[in-house]
C-alpha cells in the first residue's frame, strides 16, 4: 500500500512539472514585437494632430564611436476609437530620409552633426543615413490616399487609390533603425564608405505628413 502512494505521489509531482514546463513554452505566454522596446530616457512625442502623435526613441543618450545606435518612430492613435486620416503630404522638412523601399510609413527622420532645435534645423547640412549606393527591387504599391488606425493603437490599415476602403493586414506604424555612422558628403564616389560618427553631439529629427516634428540628442564619445 505504501509503494502505491509513493508511485501515485511520484505521477502527481511529476504531472505538475510537465505542466510548469508547457506553460512557460507557451506562446501565449509569450510577448513579441516588430520593434525593440525601449525606455524613454531620451525619447520626444509631439502634441496630437488628427489624433495622431508621432514619437522617436533612441536606446541610449551617449554612444562610443562605431556603436549601434538604435532609433525608433512610432505613429500612434491617441483616441479610443478608429481613426481615418487622409493623406496630408504637410511635411515639416523636405529632406526626411526613410528607406528606398518604404512606401508605408507616413514619416520619415534626418541626423545632423551639431547641436539644434525644432526652430533652427532647418539650416544645417543633413547626413545621408542611408547607402546611397544599394541597389533595390521595390515592390509595387499604389499611392496610399489614407491610414486607418486602429483605437489606441499604432496599427493602421491603408486606403489606396486602387481601392476605396481599407484593404489587407494593418500594418505597425513603428520603424526602427540600427545605425553605425553615415555616408560623407560626395555620397555618389564609388570610393564613398560608411563613416563612424566623430566625436560630438547629434540632433535627430523625426516628422510625419500631418507636420509633427520631433527632436531628440545623443552624444559620441571616444
Amino acid at each position: 500500500m505504501r509503494i502505491k502512494l509513493v508511485a501515485f505521489s511520484l505521477v502527481l509531482l511529476l504531472s505538475a512539472v510537465l505542466f510548469s514546463l508547457v506553460g512557460c513554452n507557451n506562446p501565449n505566454n509569450q510577448t513579441s514585437s516588430s520593434t525593440t522596446s525601449l525606455s524613454n530616457i531620451n525619447s520626444d512625442s509631439s502634441k496630437a494632430t488628427n489624433g495622431l502623435s508621432l514619437s522617436l526613441t533612441l536606446d541610449s543618450i551617449t554612444y562610443q564611436s562605431g556603436q549601434g545606435i538604435v532609433i525608433i518612430l512610432d505613429e500612434l492613435n491617441t483616441l479610443p476609437a478608429l481613426n481615418n486620416v487622409p493623406n496630408a503630404e504637410n511635411w515639416p522638412y523636405s529632406h526626411l530620409q526613410k528607406d528606398k523601399c518604404d512606401f508605408i510609413s507616413p514619416f520619415g527622420l534626418v541626423i545632423f552633426r551639431g547641436d539644434y532645435t525644432a526652430t533652427n534645423y532647418s539650416a544645417a547640412t543633413p547626413l545621408t543615413i542611408y547607402d546611397p549606393h544599394a541597389t533595390l527591387l521595390c515592390p509595387t504599391i499604389y499611392t496610399i490616399t489614407a491610414y486607418s488606425f486602429q483605437p489606441s493603437s499604432d496599427m493602421a490599415n491603408l486606403v489606396q487609390i486602387s481601392n476605396p476602403g481599407p484593404t489587407g493586414n494593418a500594418h505597425q506604424m513603428n520603424y526602427e533603425l540600427t545605425i553605425q555612422g553615415y555616408w560623407p558628403d560626395n555620397v555618389y564616389s564609388s570610393n564613398s564608405q560608411l563613416t563612424a560618427f566623430d566625436t560630438g553631439v547629434y540632433t535627430v529629427v523625426g516628422g510625419d505628413e500631418w507636420g509633427n516634428i520631433v527632436v531628440v540628442h545623443f552624444t559620441v564619445s571616444q
